[in-house]
């Protein structure tokens, strides 16, 4: 029985490693969706996808080993689904939302550096009875999510979610006590803070993605918007900047890297919203479902031709442009993140200037800039259209607001949006072609 609930543990670490960033998103969207005429509850929505955002970027500050913030990440997550059941307590919901958004920012990269430590070692195995105890909490959330839903007890989800964080805690712990990599290793909290410059943009950062979050879901005056918009610019060239040490040591690695989280927010974020209002239906499982079946079959399908993924990304971001081939596209960029990923794991864990145990969260890192960059340049973009031509910057991303934008407006804001990504990622395939 022992054994049993070992390999249980470890197995719903691994789902939760993996799916981490969308089940709390999902259940705390749901909560929002189930009581949008009472605001409090939000807040643990917009926190949740704020800290998500930009939690790597925390990391920075932390000198703990990866093994310490893997069962940091997970006990953070179950403190956070404990908050979420009093979510009619602001300030519960927005302390549930933070710790489900730093789980969520955390668990994956921390957990794939303590498995490639593991694998190196020859410590690491994940056998058939992981797979199934996987699929087996895939299927309990599931039922649970379901009930859940229908009864509209959203607690239960929390509670579910609070005792699957509780054993992925457990799984980790027998995961690390394994390695003896991390035996022995310094267990007490360490924090630096390298510039208060930092910290001052970081936490400039949050509330403008947070304010970024809030006026998607209520309508706020267009002199708001661009007041976002010029703060947007000034964090954007901050957040440049603050990458040039960084860039020094791996470019043109860092390019690649930022590339990715680029691409990642275009098809995962950007898209959604442009399709859903373009197209006329909810395009979130669509998409999400092809970048999922992209994103695996990337390797398999340039194995033997990664020079080709480049190439591919630029086609398909060409083919996005158009409404026919508009899926199509956005499927050949999941292809390209899909193998790009591959590479990059490989880069940054051997590259001569990185210390292993930072290697992924670097890249993490370095993709939480190009996705919030990304997602500044579009709200922008999108709020100064809304300031100058008087429309409401909601129906960008809901077609049933008044007063929203044309669809030629759409249609330029697209183009305009795809060319930035396509300027970048022909930039880094310069770059990067140069260095292979």
């Amino acid at each position: 029985m022992k054994r049993i609930m070992s390999i249980f543990n470890e197995g719903v670490l691994d789902l939760l490693a993996n799916a981490g960033v969308a089940i709390p998103y999902f259940f705390c969207l749901t909560l929002y969706n189930q009581n949008k005429n009472i605001f409090v509850y939000a807040l643990p929505f917009l926190m949740l996808y704020t800290f998500r955002a930009l939690g790597m970027l925390l990391t920075t500050f932390i000198t703990l080993p990866a093994s310490t913030m893997l069962a940091m990440s997970s006990l953070l997550g179950v403190i956070g689904s404990l908050c979420i059941l009093g979510a009619s307590n602001p300030i519960l919901g927005i302390v549930g939302g933070v710790l489900l958004g730093l789980a969520s920012s955390w668990i994956w990269p921390y957990y794939l550096t303590v498995r490639s430590r593991g694998k190196l070692d020859k410590e690491f195995k994940f056998n058939q009875m992981h797979t199934l105890s996987v699929v087996l909490t895939l299927l309990i959330l599931v039922i649970v999510q379901l009930i859940a839903t229908k009864t509209k007890l959203l607690d239960l989800s929390f509670i579910l979610l609070a005792v699957l964080f509780f054993a992925a805690m457990v799984g980790g712990m027998q995961i690390t006590h394994r390695l003896t990599f991390y035996q022995g290793m310094e267990k007490k909290p360490k924090f630096k803070i390298n510039s208060l410059f930092s910290l001052i943009v970081l936490a400039s950062l949050v509330m403008l993605i947070f304010i970024i979050r809030y006026s998607r879901l209520k309508a706020v005056s267009n002199t708001f918007d661009l007041v976002i918009s010029i703060i947007a610019i000034v964090l954007f060239l901050f957040l440049a900047y603050y990458q040039i040490d960084i860039h020094k040591k791996i470019f043109p690695v860092s390019l690649v890297a930022i590339n990715r989280g680029v691409v990642m927010n275009y098809v995962m974020l950007y898209a959604i919203f442009d399709s859903t209002v373009r197209f006329g239906f909810n395009t979130l499982m669509p998409i999400y479902g092809l970048y999922l079946i992209g994103f695996e079959l990337g390797p398999v399908l340039l194995k033997k031709h990664q020079s080709w993924r480049y190439p591919l990304l630029l086609l398909g971001l060409v083919l996005a442009l158009l409404n026919y081939t508009y899926f199509i596209g956005l499927f050949l960029c999941a292809i390209f993140v899909g193998m790009d990923n591959r590479i990059l794991n490989n880069t940054l864990y051997n590259h001569p200037n990185l210390d292993s145990e930072r290697a992924f969260l670097i890249k993490y890192q370095l993709s939480c800039v190009g996705n919030v960059s990304q997602q500044l340049v579009y709200m922008t973009t999108i709020y100064f259209i809304s300031y100058f031509t008087k429309i409401n910057a909601l129906g960008f991303f809901n077609s049933h607001v008044a007063a929203g934008p044309t669809n030629s407006i759409l249609y330029m804001v697209h183009i305009f949006i795809t060319a930035i990504v396509f300027l970048y990622a022909a930039v880094t395939f310069y770059f990067a072609r140069e260095k292979e």
